[in-house]
């Protein structure tokens, strides 16, 4: 049986897994035990690669980076920060359009689980008063809720993809910024396409103010501080974060039980499985030499490393709907391809391309949890929303291929 049926044996399994809900960092674990026999490993040594990875060095980053993303997350929320900042950006922008999709944006700086659903009262709200049907409203929350993962440093997937591809965070940020605009662009065509500018009707006396512009303020400082500081000074993520939430701890005055709380929180929660599993999964990848049997097998088919790049990410992402699953599973076979050439003959042509593709594969899958719950919400037809997801999808993957094909 060649790698990569073996590898997609492993992938459908693991898609059933989830499709029953099973915790994800569960069924990667699973996964990993059935890839490592499938490739014929000792049992022995299935579970001491997973150990082995699970307690690297950067494993263990990035389960610290995730953790204090949590407890930043729970401090912000009980400051009310993220409230006050989506009720000054009604008052400061006019336009309904604009306002509808920087409120989903807006909140997806923070990488809530279902997060669409905090959004998507807002979203209705505000275009109450524009021609656009349940489905266009839906694919508004949903589409404008994850242009985010693209580029900011505290997403699951970001740091994870950041770390397999061996890439230092500002430079993925840097490579997979005119990507993020794409996808913005596209996405606002798709949605507001043919719908007419409408002003918001604001009274004299909720014309902006000091405090509403502090509010707004206030709201993106803590996470546009951490991007900042990743990006432009190029800081360790754990580092910029911790940071973070000490100033928030005594800007907010919060006391040390409920820090206590919510660093209990963020350890009990299902991050840390979720992390273990796949980078379990990520150790039995690349030493069971599934990967490198995988690059054979595309090359005795004769597959490109562009078809690769775009095909391995999407279907992964198709089929899990989840992001940290798609850069565990795809983002190693995608690092694989550069033993030929180095990182040079990988990252500029090929990162953008498996990394949009990716996302693009989330985007339109129905395990994705961010899409049933926002079609739910608004009552609308699934068809209709995954037609226009696939629409606006399909603009930086072309723009990514072009690249790949004649950079």
């Amino acid at each position: 049986m060649s790698s990569l049926i073996k590898i997609l044996v492993v992938a459908f399994l693991l898609v059933i897994a989830l499709r029953k809900r099973i915790n994800l960092g569960i069924a990667m674990l699973v996964s990993s035990v059935f890839l490592g026999l499938m490739f014929h490993m000792k049992p022995l040594d299935i579970v001491s690669e997973m150990v082995t990875s699970v307690l690297e060095v950067d494993s263990l980053k990035i389960i610290a980076c995730l953790t204090l993303v949590m407890v930043l997350e729970g401090i912000l929320r009980e400051a009310g920060f993220l409230k006050d900042m989506t009720g000054s950006l009604r008052v400061i922008l006019r336009d309904q359009r604009l306002v509808a999709a920087l409120l989903p944006m807006f909140i997806g700086l923070l990488p809530s689980a279902g997060g669409a659903l905090f959004s998507a009262p807002l979203v209705d709200e505000i275009t109450t008063d524009l021609p656009l049907s349940a489905e266009k409203k839906s694919f508004i929350n949903y589409w404008f809720r994850h242009p985010m993962e693209l580029i900011v440093p505290i997403y699951p997937v970001t740091i994870i993809t950041s770390q397999v591809l061996g890439l230092p965070m500002w430079r993925y940020v840097s490579l997979m910024f005119p990507y993020f605009l794409i996808v913005i662009v596209s996405g606002a065509v798709v949605a507001f396409r043919r719908c007419p500018h409408a002003g918001l009707e604001v009274q004299e006396n909720h014309a902006p103010t000091r405090s509403d512009w502090i509010s707004m303020t206030r709201g993106l400082a803590p996470i546009a501080s951490v991007v900042i500081a990743t990006v432009a000074f190029r800081l360790d993520v754990a580092i910029a974060i911790s940071i973070v939430i000490l100033i928030s701890v005594l800007y907010t005055r919060v006391p040390a039980r409920r820090l206590v709380e919510h660093l209990k929180k963020a350890v009990t929660g299902n991050i840390i499985p979720m992390i273990c599993g796949v980078m379990a999964f990520k150790g039995v990848l690349e030493t069971s030499g599934a990967v490198q049997g995988l690059t054979e097998s595309f090359e005795i088919l004769g597959v490109s490393k562009v078809t690769v790049a775009f095909a391995m990410p999407f279907l992964v992402g198709l089929l899990t709907g989840h992001g940290a699953a798609t850069a565990g599973v795809a983002m190693p076979v995608i690092a694989g391809l550069r033993v030929s050439g180095g990182l040079a003959d990988l990252g500029l042509r090929l990162i953008p391309l498996a990394v949009i593709s990716g996302h693009a594969g989330l985007m339109i899958s129905p395990a994705h949890l961010c899409f049933p719950i926002t079609v739910g919400h608004f009552k609308a037809d699934f068809g209709r929303v995954s037609q226009f997801v696939a629409m606006a999808s399909t603009a930086g993957v072309v723009v990514a291929l072009v690249f790949a094909v004649i950079a």
